[in-house]
């Protein structure tokens, strides 16, 4: 596989933007106007643990090239939309950059898996009002569904 069509491998696994239909799914009720703020944290949850795959089963020498078409694909395909929030993909990166650090320092300090990930980041949209209270259980669901941090590893096992 080249870099480009592991990047594009990513970027098809990768699920896009939560819809309102979706979130009902799971029997989760959040404003419309939350929405995307909720998608942006899938998206950023589901970018830790792509590159995370990315850096341990890509060769230094192809990382950059998987990464730079991966955040082509999103910024083209899904960041007009609207359904990622107000902003630009560069006024995102900080944002991105952020939450890498902490889920990175939740790993490798206190020792979480992807469940326990998935645990804090829902606790985190509930702490921020994006969901109703007492709803973090179904969002936990919901992230562990999207948020597929072992397939991303499987994925690029073989390529390296």
């Amino acid at each position: 596989m080249t870099p480009s069509e592991a990047a594009t491998a990513l970027f098809t696994r990768m699920p896009g933007p939560i819809t309102p239909a979706q979130l009902e799914e799971y029997g989760i009720v959040a404003a419309e106007a939350h929405v995307p703020h909720i998608a942006r944290e899938i998206l950023s949850l589901n970018l830790y643990w792509a590159l995370a795959a990315i850096d341990a089963h890509i060769p230094s020498k192809y990382k950059a090239l998987i990464n730079e078409d991966l955040f082509e694909s999103i910024q083209a395909q899904w960041w007009p939309s609207g359904q990622l929030g107000t902003g630009t993909w560069v006024e995102y990166q900080p944002e991105l950059s952020e939450r890498r650090e902490h889920y990175a320092r939740l790993v490798d300090q206190e020792g979480l898996n992807p469940t326990g990930i998935c645990a804090e980041t829902a606790g985190r949209m509930e702490d921020l009002g994006l969901i109703e209270p007492g709803e973090r259980e179904k969002l936990l669901v919901l992230l562990i569904d999207y948020a597929p941090a072992a397939e991303y590893g499987r994925l690029l096992e073989n390529i390296g």
